[in-house]
């Protein structure tokens, strides 16, 4: 088995801007022709299924749980990390991913670590139009604190419950476009495995813990955010102040 992480070639601080920029695009007209599988309703997958389901593309998205509200991405109570720089005491992209790197006892892909400290920002962004509730100082402002191991204040927070808030600014996303017809919900659904054609992810295998029966979904693309990720990156999530529910 080859552990093949398809990082992009190129400079650590340009090998995702420069994939994106060599990627194909998929014209708005033919994005109901695609189908994407979510494996996953937790901060992660519940934010790429409302995501991309707002985009246009047909989504399906699966978990366990009796609701996509049941996802472990509640226990990340702590805040949510980026680099905003409100508070002006020098912070940036690189010593977020810097901080991030030595949290996770340098095991962390850097390259990724890195492309998450590039769109910190606008994770804050899309988290406040999903209504997530953050601290705010008295101006308006959103609010930072310093928290974990980080030498600056780059924590946004909502009181104790930052996990709770952002999930449920998640999951109401998620439930606008499953109630408009974009996203198909299958709660109560156990992944078994997954379906690879010409070593592609094509579609899974499921089975539904009510009726024990088992069937296969195709697709033309799978996301897994099903947390496995986050307990080997548990470490590098403590300089980031949230759980990483992605692989």
């Amino acid at each position: 088995m080859i552990l093949d992480g398809k990082v992009p070639f190129g400079p650590l601080a340009e090998k995702w801007d420069i994939h994106c920029h060599e990627m194909r695009l998929v014209s708005p007209a033919n994005k109901r022709k695609f189908t994407v599988i979510v494996v996953g309703t937790g901060l992660a997958g519940a934010s790429a299924a409302a995501t991309l389901a707002e985009l246009g593309y047909n989504v399906e998205a699966f978990c366990y749980q009796d609701s996509a509200r049941r996802a472990h991405s509640i226990s990340a109570q702590g805040g949510i990390n980026a680099a905003k720089n409100y508070p002006s005491d020098g912070d940036s992209v690189y010593r977020l991913f810097h901080d991030t790197i030595k949290g996770g006892d340098f095991r962390a892909r850097e390259a990724n670590v890195y492309r998450l400290s590039q769109i910190s920002n606008l994770i804050i962004d899309q988290c406040v139009a999903q209504g997530v509730p953050f601290a705010r100082e008295y101006s308006g402002y959103l609010a930072n604190r310093s928290f974990g191991g980080a030498q600056v204040s780059r924590t946004f927070y909502a009181r104790g419950q930052t996990g709770q808030q952002l999930l449920l600014g998640a999951y109401q996303a998620l439930s606008r476009q499953v109630h408009l017809g974009n996203v198909k919900l299958y709660p109560r659904t156990e992944m078994l495995d997954l379906v690879l054609v010409d070593g592609e992810a094509k579609g899974i295998l499921v089975r539904d813990l009510v009726t024990g029966e088992t069937r296969a979904h195709a697709a033309d693309a799978v996301i897994l955010a099903t947390g496995g990720y986050s307990n080997v990156f548990y470490l590098s999530t403590n300089a980031m102040g949230c759980n990483v529910n992605a692989n």
